[in-house]
């Protein structure tokens, strides 16, 4: 295998192009919207993106195992970049709609693939935490940035500008990973392969159907058809356990899901989406109405938010060498609940600014931090030849995670508004976090290596 960093870097640009994408979008879409029309359209630009790039990963983490990580990231990447220079070209809405769904699919195709190369790269535990840590910075410091870069870009050069900024990080990154030697093909040994594509198609519907529950849920409450995308989901998932019960090679392995650092980096993953997601959202939120209702100002919290992040992903490769992953897993949500619970007092006792800003960069490091303490354990925990799947099953979890969250956070400022009062509703939306953190901790105290 040719210089491991230096494929590394290569997977790292790529990641760097479909995470940023993941949020820059909901900043543009006002200008989307005002220039191409169609506003019934507006929310399935980024909710479609979304809840593609989250529903064909069970499917792609598979074949990938099967066929090789090397050949499933160089096609989804082409795919995300040929994507994204049609999303930049779109004309109208509706076109714009498809173009990132199908950008969605391929970044469904990089996500588990990236986490599977970063273990077959990288072997040793001690190697792989140090390439991880410096994957969830990446990871991490994209998607809080994206939205920043997205307002700059939309102001200054054109929202299609923003779609076409990754092309030049996907190009490298495809030509770094096309001319390096990669090892062989895991898992498909002299047998023809036996994909479960149903059970891929009923796992996907049913994460489908429960994000958009939420989604909805939002926007209009508990209505008659949040119930029924609900009660499809219930479905859904009864058929996928039926079916994964027969089928010689399930798309989700039960023995794997009853591995006790599956299970709990699986919940430890979904935790960390809620925190990740919710923290992005809320932050700009708070920001505003710290600064006296001043939308210009709406950044200011996520900047300190974005040095913690920094800070702890990259500290977390360094303190793995020295701790286990269950002290680093604590120690990370600590910092998540002392964070969240001091920017919930300061906003309610009226502390000085400085107060929230250092209390943010401790979210930040907590958040940055955890990465590592759920997905080496999950790795670690099953063989070579289903690290793109376990990779696969933690990525959902991250990102049901965030459906969850974003909608949970707008639903308590909704049900508190009667307090009318700012400081009193954010921080009950802080402490609320401060309990799922404490509950991330309870999880995080029983992972072992």
């Amino acid at each position: 295998m040719n210089n491991r960093w230096f494929v590394f870097t290569g997977v790292l640009l790529g990641v760097t192009a479909h995470m940023t994408m993941q949020t820059l979008v909901a900043t543009i879409l006002p200008a989307i919207s005002a220039q191409l029309g169609d506003s019934h359209l507006y929310s399935w630009v980024f909710t479609g993106y979304l809840l593609m790039s989250t529903i064909t990963v069970p499917l792609f983490s598979k074949l990938a195992d099967l066929y090789g990580y090397k050949l499933s990231f160089l096609l989804g990447l082409l795919l995300f970049l040929l994507a994204s220079l049609l999303c930049g070209l779109a004309s109208s809405l509706a076109f714009l709609v498809g173009a990132r769904l199908v950008q969605g699919i391929g970044a469904g195709m990089i996500a588990p693939v990236t986490m599977a190369l970063i273990s077959m790269l990288f072997p040793l535990t001690k190697e792989r935490a140090k390439a991880m840590s410096l994957f969830a910075a990446v990871q991490m410091l994209s998607n809080v940035l994206g939205p920043i870069l997205g307002g700059v870009i939309a102001a200054t050069l054109g929202w299609s500008v923003a779609f076409f900024m990754v092309a030049p990080l996907c190009v490298i990154s495809f030509v770094i990973i096309y001319f390096c030697q990669f090892g062989p093909v895991p898992g498909r040994g002299e047998t023809k392969p036996r994909v479960d594509y149903a059970g891929a198609f009923l796992l996907g519907g049913a994460i489908a159907a429960f994000t958009q529950t939420w989604s909805l849920f939002e926007q209009t409450g508990w209505t008659f058809t949040t119930t029924l995308l609900l009660a499809a989901s219930v479905i859904m998932i009864i058929l996928l356990v039926r079916q994964e019960k027969k089928h010689p090679d399930p798309i989700l392995s039960q023995a794997m899901l009853r591995i006790p650092q599956v299970s709990l980096s699986s919940l430890s993953a979904l935790l960390a989406g809620i925190l990740n997601f919710g923290t992005i959202f809320i932050l700009p939120l708070f920001s505003v109405a710290t600064f006296a209702n001043d939308p210009a100002k709406s950044s200011y919290f996520l900047l300190p938010f974005t040095v913690g992040v920094s800070i702890g992903a990259i500290a977390s490769g360094f303190l793995l060498q020295k701790i286990s992953y269950q002290s680093l897993a604590q120690i990370s949500w600590c910092f998540a609940i002392a964070g969240f619970s001091g920017i919930g007092l300061a906003g309610a006792l009226t502390l000085p600014v400085f107060w929230s800003f250092l209390f943010a960069v401790s979210i930040g490091c907590g958040i940055g931090s955890l990465m590592p303490t759920f997905l080496l354990p999950a790795q670690n925990a099953v063989k070579e030849n289903q690290q793109a799947t376990v990779s696969g099953l933690i990525q959902i979890s991250r990102n049901i995670g965030g459906t969850i969250g974003i909608p949970l956070l707008t639903s308590l400022l909704v049900f508190t508004r009667s307090l009318q009062q700012e400081a009193l509703q954010y921080g009950i939306v802080f402490f609320t976090l401060a309990l799922l953190s404490c509950l991330g901790f309870a999880v995080g105290s029983k992972l072992k290596v």
